[in-house]
């Protein structure tokens, strides 16, 4: 294979897709892959809790389902089992590191089918939270192991030099990468946002990425709307807008909802969340109520909020694996070092609860009553209308008569903070992707370049041309 005297981008997945980015840059013998997700798209997805995933072939259907890129040098040749067209990892002599910009499902949901002699890192914080939800279940298909990194400290993929820099999503560890090459330099943002709990992290991140010079940013867009939508242009400004609802604002919106009902307060949220969960709690002690986690979340406060004070839902089958002495051994911690509840407790007076009920679960909620009560969807699955699931709750909920309501926020920067964002970075050459509407990010000066599948960008001498 002869060796790049230049900087390679290649673009694999995530243009115009929430989620899904897979992104290449090589120069010479040295290669790193960011992110290595599946697409987030609900309506669309093969495996829909009835299809199963062959775990014997994960890589192949993978594959075989469009799911994955056919990329050489990523997958080994056992999991490949001769499929056609890509070359496995130990034929491939390249140096190459996968690196994970946080670890919610459309940046991870892939990295476990990579070969494992390549390297995936994650930051220190990404990792400890991955690892508990691996315990729980909730971690990605393959077996692997991930190695850690440190925001600001430097690491080399051969000639290439990588760099995480933490900014602020709605899950732990997330960061953006600074990537340098002999011919240049690219800034991948990851996901963020401006109205979460640690907006200096962006601020902190902007000043961090200008100190170390970058020729190319590479922007993620996930808010941004067409023309037709969102008609206005998007003014450039890092200010809270009066109609947009802050992490910080949330638990004192979900008390005001939680001081209507009179019944039980039900909420679903996502467990990657930890700001959300420490609002969730917050919003129950002000509110007067215990605060009920299901095993899962439950198990993550422990790890990542230990002072905190909860109860734990006793379900209709987690009382079966007690029964049956079949618990996992971190819910049996779980159970027994705090305090347990069921639905026949809770009913006694529901008004004094606040409690989890993830989509999954919802059937527990016919043990309870729910009269006058509310239920709290704070950003849980399923996330809208997109999603065949969400007309399906919404109808579940109706039928057993508790009132649902919206209180959450996202985990993307809303557009003039994008903007914002881009401006102050300020770009010789912007690349917005994962988004619908890529092409509505535009930078100051430089030049946008809105990249194309099978099609390769050369980065020399700090200018970034198409092949």
């Amino acid at each position: 294979m002869a060796t790049l005297e230049r900087t390679n981008i290649r673009f694999f997945g995530g243009l115009r897709t929430i989620g899904g980015t897979i992104v290449t840059v090589e120069y010479k013998d040295s290669r790193v892959v960011f992110d290595f997700g599946l697409k987030y798209d609900p309506a669309n997805n093969f495996f829909d809790g009835k299809l199963q995933l062959r775990t014997t072939s994960i890589v192949q259907d993978y594959l075989r389902l469009g799911m994955i890129p056919k990329i050489d040098g990523l997958y080994s040749e056992k999991d490949l089992a001769g499929s056609e067209g890509v070359i496995p990892s130990e034929l491939d002599k390249r140096q190459t590191a996968v690196i994970i910009s946080h670890i919610h499902l459309d940046h991870i949901g892939a990295m476990g089918t990579i070969a494992p002699e390549i390297p995936v890192y994650l930051t220190s914080d990404s990792l400890k939270l991955y690892h508990a939800l691996d315990t729980i279940g909730e971690g990605v298909p393959g077996n692997r192991d991930y190695q850690s990194c440190d925001y600001d400290q430097s690491f080399s993929v051969g000639e290439i030099i990588v760099t995480p820099i933490q900014v602020d999503h709605d899950v732990l560890g997330a960061c953006a990468f600074h990537i340098e090459t002999p011919e240049g330099s690219i800034f991948y943002t990851g996901d963020l946002r401006l109205h979460g709990n640690y907006p200096e992290r962006i601020e902190q991140m902007i000043q961090k990425a200008k100190e170390r010079r970058f020729d190319v940013l590479i922007m993620e867009g996930t808010t941004l709307n067409s023309v037709e939508v969102q008609r206005d242009p998007m003014v450039s400004t890092n200010e809270v807008l009066e109609n947009l609802l802050t992490e910080a604002q949330l638990p004192r919106k979900m008390v005001d909802v939680l001081e209507e009902a009179n019944g039980v307060g039900c909420f679903n949220i996502y467990n990657r969340n930890l700001d959300r969960i420490e609002g969730i709690l917050t919003a129950g002690k002000s509110s007067k109520r215990i605060v009920v986690f299901e095993p899962e979340l439950a198990y993550l406060a422990s790890l990542f909020m230990p002072e905190s004070e909860f109860a734990v839902y006793l379900s209709s089958q987690t009382k079966e694996e007690m029964k049956n002495d079949s618990l996992l051994e971190w819910k049996k911690t779980v159970l027994e070092r705090y305090e347990t509840l069921d639905a026949v407790q809770i009913n006694e007076d529901p008004s004094r609860y606040f409690v989890q009920n993830s989509y999954e679960h919802s059937m527990e909620m016919f043990d309870l009553h729910v009269e006058n009560g509310v239920y709290i969807h704070s950003n849980g699955v399923p996330l809208g209308d997109f999603d065949p699931s969400y007309q399906n709750l919404k109808n579940f909920l109706k039928r057993i008569g508790i009132n649902h309501v919206l209180v959450g926020t996202s985990g993307h920067a809303i557009p003039n903070h994008l903007q914002y964002i881009v401006d102050k970075l300020d770009p010789d050459f912007l690349i917005p992707l994962h988004s619908f509407h890529p092409e509505r990010l535009t930078p100051r000066r430089g030049k946008q370049v809105l990249p194309e599948y099978g099609v390769t960008y050369v980065l020399k001498n700090h200018e970034l041309t198409k092949q």
